[in-house]
């Protein structure tokens, strides 16, 4: 791996290649941004974490055992806390009935985060919170 920008820009080694590939985080400038004096647009740490997971699950599928299976609980709790750190942030709650949630919501097109509320984004999850309440309140 090669730092282009820290915290922002790398080039990853490949595998069976020689291309690199690149990843690059989007990098703002303002106040709560110090030390960014430049900005351009990129993902974000959810979106990769989201990727690990899937390509995680897809290698549990492959060939299950007890270290790939606790690796995907790890990725899920680190991406679990990166998206309560940003409610936070917005003074924001996120109330989740499953980790699911994590990868099925749709996140915001503005800000990369699930379920947000400052920017108005509808919902599109594949976990319907109606049938959560159903399934509290004793219903089928």
């Amino acid at each position: 791996m090669e730092i282009l920008d820290a915290g922002h820009h790398y080039q990853l080694d490949s595998l069976d290649g020689d291309n690199k590939q690149n990843l690059q985080f989007v990098k703002q400038m303002g106040d709560n941004f110090p030390f960014n004096s430049s900005e351009y647009s990129g993902t974000n740490c959810q979106e990769v974490l989201r990727a690990l997971i899937d390509r995680t699950e897809y290698l549990q599928k492959q060939k299950s055992c007890a270290e790939t299976e606790s690796i995907i609980g790890l990725l899920r709790a680190a991406l679990l806390l990166f998206e309560l750190r940003a409610a936070r942030e917005h003074n924001q709650h996120l109330a989740l009935y499953s980790t699911q949630v994590l990868m099925s919501d749709k996140p915001c097109k503005e800000c990369g985060h699930i379920r947000c509320k400052l920017h108005k984004e509808p919902v599109e999850s594949l976990w319907s919170d109606d049938l959560f309440s159903r399934i509290d309140a004793g219903d089928k």
